[in-house]
């Protein structure tokens, strides 16, 4: 026979934030997620280990602003270790990952003009609550290195091709050979 036990409420990873009264009340919200409760980062990784998380935290403040209303912010920070797959040897290597990224929470998304792209924040549209997972999977998206590499590889990397081709495979004999017998007086 089960026992009636009151619902736990659940972690901050799973919840939907309201950022608007996270940032008011400048509060502050920290989680762990498992990197297999983020499906899109999964094909950018060499292998997901279980026991892999990243540690991610949002702060809520109103920045003040010149002769206007305070802007509702929000800072994210992620920290983790992924297994990548190396561009040079091919084989897993753990990139860290530490991001800090800073958003100017807004009712509607703005136009896309040349002070927007050069803002040092990034506005986010607020619609409704926002989900924590997929805001943290996002800015490790972005946060992914272009080419992951050790710093130093495990193994000597070997060049294939020529080099480990027969001799007589690199003593071909050149196309202007031919031309050169035409052209000798006959």
């Amino acid at each position: 026979m089960m026992e009636n036990t009151p619902a736990q409420p659940e972690p901050p990873s799973a919840q939907r934030l309201n950022l608007r009264n996270l940032a008011q009340e400048q509060g502050v919200v920290e989680g762990r997620l498992a990197l297999t409760e983020l499906p899109r980062l999964e094909s950018f990784l060499a292998g997901v280990p279980e026991s892999s998380y990243v540690d991610w935290r949002l702060r809520g403040f109103m920045r003040n602003q010149a002769g206007g209303q305070p802007q509702p912010m929000v800072e994210l920070q992620i920290q983790t270790e992924l297994p990548m797959l190396c561009q040079r040897c091919l084989q897993p290597a753990m990139q860290k990952i530490l991001d800090v990224a800073l958003f100017r929470l807004v009712e509607d998304e703005p136009e896309l003009t040349l002070e927007e792209l050069e803002a040092e924040d990034e506005a986010l549209c607020l619609q409704g609550l926002t989900d924590a997972r997929a805001l943290v999977e996002d800015q490790i998206l972005l946060a992914l290195p272009l080419v992951p590499m050790h710093d130093v590889c495990p193994q000597p990397i070997v060049a294939e091709g020529l080099w480990n081709e027969p001799a007589a495979m690199r003593e071909r004999t050149s196309p202007f050979a031919v031309l050169a017998k035409l052209k000798k007086p006959g």
